[in-house]
């Protein structure tokens, strides 16, 4: 071989450092690579560009080993090579090394790059050499991957500090050909989303999953948080989410049982926005009720600075056995939409001391309606406040005594009822016939919250209210709700209306529900027509599902008309037009009795409706005139 090798350490005159490094050199690159220094530089160029870094092993006998590595000079090169030499060759074993040897040294005919050549080499027992020979891909992916990088080369150390077991070594390597085959997709920020998931997940957790399982997992919820940053980009105060699944294994000792992994990505966009565990298991159930978690399964990644969050869990069936395409497709199709809308958000908790006035004055007002000894009990009943986990309501109860009535007290006591009702006093407020007294009774009523509690994690409080009027009717066999004719009707028209949509899912009954009680004036729920409801409503929907492959035309509404009534929804993107096209509309003056609206949010985009109930063609056109031009 003829070529020049200037060393470039501060022993540049010692030949015999020279010669091993010379000698390392001709071991490690072709031999004929040389050969004619005047008409190949450009080949041995060509060369070191192309395949360098470059490992090779050599066998100095039965139970000793060499390691050589050339590289591109590097600071701290040699530091890392060490490192990995002898403390991570071996799975969860530190190595003496019996040879260290690293020089810097330059071709000065071929290239003005510096160079590195180094050499480890180690003694070890048959035993020893069968688990480096299997980890030797590991090893060598490794040390590429660091010897080229300062940022990879700390990630590599990190997590080796984190555990030295050869699955999270695979993954690592996983991770890396990723990143190197697919450099545009996968950037350098995934080390760090694979050393926060390594960190975050327990060693029974690496164990029962294969590499290539945890690798997917790892690259998956960095492509979601990556796709959701640019969706933020492009349409900055709208929610995201998506979702993957992943079909898999477990073995836990001698035993292997199939489960389901569901990886979410979501973008918060209100303050105080909590999304975790339990939020997911129950949204999940929503569709599959007979699911259960896996233990220890669930990881969780927020990033404070622009509101996205991911998270992975593990379900299974109840009963075992494995999901099916139609559970999956499912789950595909609707649980993005209903994540959607159903983030909760912490709210503080209100201070509010009751108002005896108000409490006396109702007591009076109750007093007033009884005048016959038959009356039956006038009650007035009034959400209070929420206490930790309870629902506090309070109750005013005005009954005829009459001989042998036992105290409410007494009646409450013998009804077992599931409502704990606290007594606040009992008085005399009135008497009929100079002879019956009328009873004022002030109670508390607490329900469980947790019983109230809607999909979209808001209490339902008419629902709770309706329980603590049952069970008072129960007691008495009938009361008078005072305060609840109107919300007693608002039931029966919002009943026959969910009865009048055939086969309604969870998730419609929901958007109903919000979709009832956004309607003004409320009254009209009560008088108007269920088909004229039914027939908004299915426009509702219609609009939102055609929001999922929204047309780019922001102006775009849809509208309906028979004889007697016109439709027209209206997604609303500007709240500017929102608050003009809402003036516009009062300004036509038209009368309550022929006109409802509805205003609401589905998935942070604004739907208002609206129905007018006369044929009047002259206005109805006046009507739908006003509302384009607002749009447009």
């Amino acid at each position: 071989m003829n070529f020049e090798l200037d060393l470039l350490s501060n022993q540049k005159k010692l030949d015999v450092f020279k010669q091993v490094a010379k000698n390392l050199v001709k071991k490690i690159l072709p031999q004929n690579l040389f050969y004619d220094e005047n008409s190949n530089q450009n080949r041995a160029k060509l060369f070191l560009n192309e395949s360098l870094p470059i490992i090779k092993w050599i066998e100095e006998d039965t139970n000793t080993i060499s390691i050589v590595l050339l590289c591109t000079h590097r600071r701290n090169v040699s530091n890392f090579f060490y490192d990995m030499a002898s403390r991570y060759l071996l799975p969860q074993r530190n190595i003496n090394l019996d040879v260290f040897f690293t020089s810097d040294f330059m071709f000065p005919k071929v290239s003005n790059l510096k160079y590195t050549i180094m050499q480890a080499s180690l003694h070890l027992n048959e035993e020893d050499m069968k688990v480096l020979y299997e980890n030797r891909k590991t090893f060598e992916t490794e040390m590429r991957l660091g010897v080229v990088s300062d940022f990879h080369a700390n990630r590599i150390r990190e997590f080796k500090g984190l555990t030295n077991d050869r699955k999270t070594a695979m993954v690592q390597e996983k991770i890396g050909s990723l990143m190197l085959s697919k450099p545009k997709e996968y950037g350098r920020n995934i080390f760090s989303e694979m050393q926060k998931f390594l960190i975050m997940s327990r060693d029974e957790f690496k164990s029962e999953r294969n590499y290539h399982h945890i690798s997917r997992i790892i690259s998956i919820l960095y492509m979601i948080r990556k796709l959701i940053v640019n969706k933020i980009e492009n349409i900055p105060n709208k929610r995201f989410v998506i979702i993957k699944f992943l079909k898999t294994k477990l073995k836990h000792s001698s035993k292997e049982k199939t489960v389901l992994g569901i990886l979410v990505g979501l973008n918060f966009i209100k303050q105080n926005e909590v999304f975790e565990k339990n939020h997911l298991v129950k949204a999940i159930s929503h569709f599959i009720s007979d699911i259960v978690p896996i233990k220890n399964s669930y990881f969780i990644d927020k990033n404070s600075r622009n509101s996205i969050q991911t998270c992975y869990i593990e379900i299974e069936k109840s009963k075992g056995g494995a999901f099916s395409l139609e559970e999956i497709s499912i789950l595909k199709e609707d649980l993005p939409m209903y994540l959607k809308g159903n983030i909760e958000q912490l709210i503080h908790p209100i201070f509010m001391p009751r108002n005896e006035e108000e409490i006396v004055r109702n007591i009076m007002t109750l007093s007033h309606q009884l005048r016959y000894v038959h009356d039956i009990p006038q009650v007035i009943i009034s959400f209070d406040k929420q206490i930790n986990l309870e629902l506090s309501f309070n109750i005013i109860l005005l009954r005829v005594l009459r001989p042998n009535d036992r105290p409410l007290k007494d009646l409450i006591l013998a009804s077992n009822s599931k409502i704990r009702f606290i007594q606040d006093r009992v008085k005399k407020v009135g008497v009929i016939r100079r002879k019956y007294l009328k009873e004022a009774n002030v109670y508390r009523a607490y329900l469980s919250s947790a019983d109230y509690l809607r999909a979209d994690h808001t209490i339902d409080i008419n629902r709770a209210r309706k329980d603590v009027l049952d069970e008072l009717i129960k007691i008495f066999s009938d009361v008078r709700d005072y305060n609840g004719g109107m919300l007693l009707k608002q039931n029966e028209a919002y009943s026959a209306l969910e009865n009048s949509i055939e086969n309604i899912s969870k998730q419609q009954s929901t958007l109903l529900e919000k979709f009832f009680y956004s309607i003004s004036p409320v009254e009209m729920t009560t008088v108007i027509q269920t088909a004229i409801l039914k027939n908004l409503f299915l426009m509702l929907e219609n609009a939102i599902k055609r929001e999922e492959v929204r047309i780019k035309k922001r102006e775009d509404f849809l509208f309906k008309k028979d004889d007697k009534t016109m439709y027209v929804i209206v997604p609303i993107y500007d709240l500017s037009k929102k608050k003009k096209l809402s003036d516009s509309i009062e300004n036509l003056q038209l009368m309550s009795s022929e006109f409802i609206s509805f205003n609401m949010i589905n998935e942070d985009i604004s739907y208002i409706g609206y129905a007018y109930l006369s044929g009047d063609k002259i206005k109805q056109t006046k009507l739908f005139n006003t509302i384009q031009e607002i749009i447009k």
